[in-house]
This record gives structure tokens, C-alpha cells and sequence, in this order.
């Protein structure tokens, strides 16, 4: 009897099935293991009174000047409609962080703000337009992804138009490092992440947190002591977190990204990009 089912038990087609439905277990394990890693997990956000009162607080132009105890400084733009209706909560308006590079805090609005206020692009995005966030470097540069996160994260609960969900960030040269080093600090902060000249290094650890996050990175081989530190990063970022895009230039140097740059896929524009990004 014993020989009986030992005979059986070692069956061809019987190690076979065996075989079959490990491999089948463990093919649905992986699968239900990468879907988890894609997941986008909720931002839950941290009220926090140094963040929420500023000092002085001004309006130039169509933009919100505002500082804070804490030493940060910032300009908010709102569309027009919502200026004096910001707690209106069915609005769902994304957000758009714009990060400058280092040093450069006195024309950060006129270079990283002022291309995602215009009306076009506002029309574009969203019925009602994008709130738009020009944060400025408290030593110049931008460092304490902490203090940063919960700075964007109590301009939020100020300003209740905002979709907590669909938050961009946009950086260039220091700031480009930045919002990537932002977005592996806290990855459920951005949506999507844009990144032009940038020199943040990864790990593989970090980029599993953030393969949910959408990046769009673009460098210049000719941009030297950035490209090499930054190609690794577009490379891994481009190729495994979702819907996004590496682009790399042979001579363009030290640069932004700009709204009607191709994406390397067709006639695609990082404009198109972003949009059905936020729009997803």
C-alpha cells in the first residue's frame, strides 16, 4: 500500500500539477506584490500652527506673498475665481510646486511661476485652472524636505480648492534635485514630478517608494558634473515609475524644461505630458 502511493505521489503528472500550481501560487504572489508597489497611497495631512499663520501676508499682482515664523517664504497663485472662494472643496484644482535653482529666489516667479499661470495652459489643465506655488530657498537653496512637505501640505488646508491628490512638482538645477529628494522623503506628496537639470542621486530602495510617482526627467550630456550625477536617476526613474519620461540632450546644457519640449514620443510635449498626468 505504502509503495502504492509513493508510486503515485512520484508520478510525472502529478509532480508535474505540483509544479504547476507553486509556480501559478508564486506568479500571483509577484503580481499582487507589483501592484501594491504601483498603488498611490493616500496624503494624510499634518496641521501644524507654524505653518499655517504667517507674518506678513501681501498680494502682488495676480500672486499671494506670504512669510512665515519659521523663515520660509512663498508666492501663491490662485485663478482668479477661486481668489475669494479658496475653501470651496468641490473645486479639486491641482497643484503646481515650482522649485528655483540655487540663488535664484529674486526672479523664481518670472522664470519658474510665470509659465504655468498663463491662460492657455490654465484652460488646459483643468476647468477651473491650477493653484501654483512658487516656495523660495530660506539660505538660498532648498534643504529640509520635512519642513518643506509640511509647508506645501498646511498651504493646502489654507487654501481647500486644492486637490490633495494632484500635486506637481516642477524643478530646475538645485531644484530639480530637490523635488526629487522631496518626492522619496515623502512619496505620497506628488503626482508627478518634473525635473530639468538635476543631480539628485537615487537609491534602489527610494525608487521602490516612488514607482506610483509619474517623473518626466530630462539632462544634457554637455551639462558637466550634473549629467553624470543625475543620468542614473532620469534613467531608473523613466524606465519603472508610471507613465513616465527620460529625455537627454547631446548639447543643451543647463536648462529648464520648458512647456513645448518633446517628449521623445511623437509629437507629444511635456505640456500633453503634464496635463494627463494630472488629469489621470
Amino acid at each position: 500500500m505504502k509503495s502504492h502511493c509513493l508510486k503515485k505521489l512520484l508520478h510525472p503528472k502529478t509532480v508535474l500539477t505540483k509544479v504547476c500550481i507553486t509556480l501559478l501560487a508564486i506568479m500571483i504572489a509577484i503580481a499582487f506584490f507589483v501592484v501594491r508597489l504601483y498603488k498611490r497611497k493616500p496624503l494624510t495631512l499634518v496641521p501644524d500652527a507654524a505653518y499655517l499663520w504667517p507674518v506678513l501676508s501681501q498680494a502682488e499682482g495676480i500672486w499671494k506673498y506670504e512669510k512665515l515664523a519659521t523663515g520660509h517664504a512663498y508666492y501663491l497663485y490662485l485663478p482668479e475665481t477661486l481668489r475669494q472662494d479658496k475653501d470651496n472643496e468641490d473645486a479639486h484644482i491641482p497643484l503646481i510646486v515650482a522649485f528655483h535653482g540655487s540663488y535664484d529666489t529674486g526672479s523664481a516667479v518670472s522664470k519658474m511661476g510665470k509659465r504655468f499661470t498663463e491662460p492657455e495652459f490654465q484652460k488646459r489643465i483643468h476647468p477651473m485652472g491650477a493653484a501654483v506655488l512658487v516656495p523660495l530657498g530660506r539660505i538660498g537653496y532648498f534643504s529640509d524636505p520635512h519642513s518643506m512637505n509640511l509647508l506645501i501640505q498646511n498651504i493646502i488646508l489654507k487654501n481647500k480648492c486644492i486637490d490633495k491628490a494632484n500635486i506637481i512638482g516642477y524643478g530646475f538645477s538645485q531644484g530639480a534635485k530637490y523635488v526629487v529628494e522631496l518626492a522619496c522623503y515623502e512619496p505620497r506628496l506628488f503626482k508627478g514630478v518634473i525635473s530639468g537639470s538635476g543631480f539628485y542621486q537615487i537609491t534602489y530602495r527610494e525608487l521602490l517608494s516612488v514607482l506610483p510617482i509619474s517623473f518626466y526627467s530630462a539632462l544634457s550630456e554637455n551639462d558637466r558634473g550634473i549629467f553624470e550625477q543625475g543620468v542614473k536617476t532620469g534613467r531608473l526613474c523613466g524606465t519603472w515609475c508610471r507613465n513616465s519620461r527620460y529625455v537627454q540632450y547631446p548639447l543643451r546644457y543647463h536648462f529648464w524644461v520648458e512647456l513645448y519640449d518633446k517628449t521623445g514620443r511623437g509629437e507629444e510635449t511635456m505640456e500633453d505630458w503634464l496635463i494627463s498626468v494630472a488629469q489621470q
